[in-house]
């Protein structure tokens, strides 16, 4: 027990999540939320319904959210948007990320508070940002795509270290829950949701991918090979995802494959970089793990270098999202 101890105490210590993968998450989750706030009208994200005539959910908690406060008028709406989006290009390009990531988590909250129906993105890009939050408040960088020029104080460093074990539970929970509640439906037990998936006029294939796949769609034994393939893709992410690094590192190329395969044959993109983003914080802050370079690092001093540690769809559609 006390081995275990020290190892922990150790591995917090010298643990470090400012190296690439931490840059490319939080880039990757500004522009999926770019995605969703450009190209989706106010009146899809905010759509009429009874008890909600304006469409926001403004109460409790939620009047604090950015589009509550801005309100729901056109000039109320545009301010929202603009604030919204500036703080997103900010965190997109990398600028200043100890003061970029708390507005950012309140941007991704106000969203997901606010829009009438929050989707899965949103829930997950809220769980990513306010969860690394530790790993930025002490990053004092211009850029979050630049080497760290001096070590991580240590209660940033420890912190940091158990806001990464939160994100890899939080990982293995979202995956575990999604493929083990998917057998409660018949056509997930019977291997053919994915075929109802598939063919759906609205979230399923596009045309042009339709026809060149036929054989695959009509074919019996593939159908159930891809639906109960998505399942035991989910569980090896869940499980990879509070083991060693090799095996987080496919667990991440699964997610990959997984999500890519959903953003390709539905459309959901800004889901699927929401969740490749998330699962990518697998790999950051390793002992001996490779750090952000750029071009000004290369011609720094050495002594001035540091390298760190390492609309309503069928069932099978929402539960496959």
């Amino acid at each position: 027990m006390q081995r275990l101890k020290d190892r922990v105490l150790t591995s917090a210590a010298d643990f470090d999540p400012r190296t690439m993968p931490l840059a490319l998450t939080r880039s990757i989750l500004a522009v999926s939320e770019l995605i969703s706030i450009g190209f989706t009208p106010d009146h899809d994200l905010f759509t009429y319904q009874p008890g909600l005539p304006e469409g926001m959910r403004c109460y409790g908690a939620r009047e604090l959210s950015l589009w509550c406060v801005a309100g729901p008028g056109s000039g109320g709406l545009l301010v929202s948007r603009l604030l919204a989006t500036a703080v997103l290009v900010l965190v997109a390009i990398g600028y200043r990320p100890k003061w970029t990531c708390v507005p950012h988590w309140f941007v991704a909250w106000s969203l997901g508070q606010s829009m009438t129906m929050a989707s899965g993105a949103e829930e997950a890009a809220l769980a990513a940002t306010m969860l690394i939050i530790p790993f930025l408040l002490g990053d004092g960088r211009t850029w979050h795509w630049t080497r760290p020029g001096e070590p991580l104080a240590p209660v940033w460093a420890g912190s940091s270290y158990a806001a990464w074990w939160a994100i890899r539970c939080q990982i293995a929970v979202i995956y575990f829950t999604a493929s083990i509640s998917k057998l409660t439906t018949a056509g997930w037990r019977s291997g053919q949701a994915m075929f109802t998936v598939l063919v759906d006029p609205f979230y399923g294939l596009p045309s042009g991918l339709r026809q060149p796949l036929e054989p695959l769609l009509t074919s019996d034994p593939a159908v159930r090979l891809l639906t109960w393939g998505v399942l035991v893709v989910e569980l090896l992410i869940a499980v990879g995802a509070l083991l060693p690094r090799r095996v987080r590192r496919t667990a991440f190329c699964l997610t990959v494959l997984l999500h890519g395969g959903i953003m390709v044959a539905m459309g959901l993109v800004s889901f699927g970089l929401v969740m490749i983003a998330l699962v990518l914080l697998l790999l950051v802050g390793e002992p001996g793990g490779p750090a952000p370079v750029s071009t000004s690092d290369k011609l720094a001093p050495a002594s001035l270098e540091f390298e760190p540690p390492a609309r309503d769809a069928p069932t099978e559609i929402l539960e496959i999202r």
